[in-house]
């Protein structure tokens, strides 16, 4: 019951919230500001929507698992504060971005340098909290895996219903792993952002009536990073967060080949069209939702096979 509350509340939430947030933001102008170097086509269609809307499934996950303390009094675990701390503190972070850009009209918010910062006081948390005896290499590790989950994610918000998604994907496989662990408020949690979700999906679908922005995306990276390290299973995140993480990788290997090609070559030779690796699919010729729905398929065949991995780990 308490499974199917959570689930059905927060989706409830997300779609009234949805339509009344959508016009508020338009009437207050708060545009997606879309990368200038980015497709054509894409920088056409998605200027004039909104962002922000993160806060369509962030308000009413909070919102459950408040009514839900409040009601049973249980939800007093560490492990799920330091998971709703990761989670709202980044899209705080996130939705000053977000704020930052649409009163610069410009795709540039809080420098780099101050998201890694809090990015680190994130991580600084979780390894005051679960270091094991292993030092600074622990916190070290925490600081990779949350700005690592926050950021990969990040670049995954690019298209109509691609990050909205992913993160569903994703929560379905650290919802099996909290169900098999025992891991009751955590498994409460994800419940709580699948249903919210599932809300936003309805109107981020394509063709989107909004984005997430930072506020959401930033938020879903460090929910999912910050479950991976307080029940230490990060390496879970190779099959739960498959494409965030092929996502990042192209970035790297993108600047690391622009950059050894200038010194070693004299040229810029790049090994994408564009990163991330979705913007690349665009400008080989591939449909918005071609990408999306293929990045789905392979996100929900790794996300299976993490879970069996688990079941087959559980039985053994």
């Amino acid at each position: 019951m308490i499974y199917l509350f959570l689930l059905i509340i927060p989706l409830l939430i997300s779609l009234l919230l949805g339509n009344p947030l959508i016009q508020l933001l338009k009437s207050l102008n708060a545009r997606q500001t879309i990368r200038e170097d980015g497709p054509k086509e894409h920088i056409k269609k998605k200027s004039q929507i909104p962002t922000i809307g993160g806060l369509i499934f962030l308000i009413p996950a909070f919102l459950s698992i408040l009514v839900l303390f409040l009601a049973k009094k249980e939800l007093q675990t560490t492990d799920l504060l330091v998971v709703l701390g990761s989670t709202y503190v980044l899209a705080l972070l996130g939705f000053i971005d977000d704020y930052l850009k649409v009163i610069k009209k410009h795709n540039k918010g809080i420098s780099a340098w101050f998201k890694l910062f809090i990015q680190f006081v994130v991580s600084f948390v979780i390894y005051y909290k679960y270091n094991s005896g292993i030092g600074l290499i622990y916190l070290i590790w925490a600081f990779f895996i949350i700005a690592g989950a926050s950021n990969s994610y990040n670049l995954t918000d690019g298209l109509d219903g691609l990050l909205g998604g992913i993160s569903f994907i994703s929560l379905l496989g650290f919802s099996f792993l909290f169900h098999k662990l025992g891991q009751i408020e955590l498994l409460y949690f994800s419940i709580a952002l699948l249903g919210s979700l599932a809300g936003f999906l309805y109107f981020n679908k394509h063709p989107a009536k909004i984005f997430m922005g930072d506020t959401g995306s930033l938020a879903l990276g460090g929910a999912i990073g910050s479950m991976a390290m307080v029940t230490h299973n990060e390496l879970y995140l190779i099959c739960f967060a498959t494409i965030p993480i092929l996502e990042a990788l192209s970035v790297i290997l993108q600047v690391l080949s622009c950059k050894l090609s200038k010194k070693f070559l004299g040229i810029d030779k790049r090994i994408f069209k564009m990163a991330p690796l979705h913007h690349h699919f665009e400008l080989v010729g591939w449909s918005e939702t071609k990408i999306v729905s293929r990045f789905f398929l392979f996100q929900l065949a790794f996300t299976i096979i993490g879970m069996i991995l688990i079941s087959v780990f559980s039985l053994s």
